[in-house]
């Protein structure tokens, strides 16, 4: 006798490991669907886009502009921080901030040159200080998180993250007292 093909022994359908997996991505809308052929540079920043990848590289970069006359056209980070288009946004909130600015614009920019080192699109667009209150605006959302998380981690205090629904944006505050 014949099992049927969907009775006993059949598996279940497996879900996702990870959450992540779940939540439709949200394409951004500054990296272009046109694919830019052969080696370009960015005008703005110099980094090179070869391979479907942008990446820093300060010799090649003057290799191409001499030699081979590459494509000239703008990153996406270069036009995100042009349009003034943040995908992340962190606010720092600390009485003590003033007394520790050179500490903490350290850290922050060593985070940063760390990120540009995987992802040269990766960059903090600019800094607003307001006495006790600071907002960076980042060009992506994983940086405005990795930086959030690198405060916590050497001052301590509290972290809170709030994504945007619509938009692809994140809001993190980094709350720390005295």
């Amino acid at each position: 006798m014949k099992q049927a093909k969907h009775g006993v022994g059949r598996r279940e359908p497996r879900l996702p490991a990870s959450p992540r997996r779940i939540v439709p991505r949200q394409a951004d809308p500054y990296v272009g669907r046109r694919t830019i052929t052969g080696p370009a540079v960015c005008e703005m920043c110099h980094a090179i886009f070869e391979k479907k990848r942008w990446r820093f590289d300060e010799a090649v970069s003057r290799d191409l502009m001499a030699a081979k006359r590459p494509k000239l056209t703008t990153c996406p980070a270069c036009r995100k921080i042009r349009d003034r288009y943040p995908e992340g946004v962190l606010t720092l909130r600390w009485t003590g901030l003033a007394a520790h600015r050179r500490d903490v614009l350290g850290l922050l920019r060593k985070e940063e040159a760390r990120a540009k080192e995987v992802n040269p699109l990766e960059r903090i667009m600019k800094i607003e200080e307001a006495g006790d209150e600071w907002r960076l605006f980042t060009t992506n959302t994983k940086l405005a998180q990795r930086l959030g998380r690198e405060l916590e981690r050497a001052y301590h205090g509290e972290i809170y993250y709030h994504w945007a629904h619509r938009d692809k944006l994140v809001n993190v505050v980094w709350n720390r007292e005295a």
